[in-house]
């Protein structure tokens, strides 16, 4: 067998909902955050169905030997360009938004942009626009 023909090939929307799950899990976030996330996202609201599939897919690579790297290959095959850029920009939003921001957390988010060839500077401003909509604008004298 080939290994182009040994490529597993999913969908942009399963791959957008698999680098999701990986996100929850590192931003250790719950289900109900993840459901509603995916829910408020126009790019993937009609695709809430496929979240359980996509999060079984995502456990069981990410759980086997080389497992990041291996999702991070499967998700650079899944997108053109500019679902690449939808699919870091939702990560990124999930994270600032549920994250601590962790060393792992950014980590991941460089690895991503990078597998998804998206160059420095626009993942520096996919990263700062995601902060700003997670940035709390209540007066904290209230």
């Amino acid at each position: 067998m080939s290994e182009k023909s040994a490529k597993v090939k999913i969908s942009p929307a399963q791959a957008s909902l698999a680098a999701l799950f990986v996100a929850q899990k590192l931003a250790a976030a719950n289900d109900a955050d993840l459901v509603a996330f995916i829910a408020a996202q126009p790019a993937l609201a009609e695709n809430l169905a496929m979240r359980d599939n996509a999060a079984e897919l995502a456990h069981d690579i990410t759980n086997a030997e080389q497992g990041f790297d291996t999702l991070l290959d499967l998700l650079a095959d899944s997108f053109t360009p500019a679902q690449a850029d939808t699919t870091y920009l939702l990560f990124a939003d999930f994270i600032a938004r549920y994250g601590r921001v962790s060393p792992e957390e950014m980590r991941f988010l460089e690895r991503l942009g990078a597998a998804l060839k998206i160059d420095r500077l626009t993942r520096a401003a996919f990263d700062r626009a995601a902060q700003a909509r997670a940035a709390d604008l209540s007066d904290a004298n209230d």
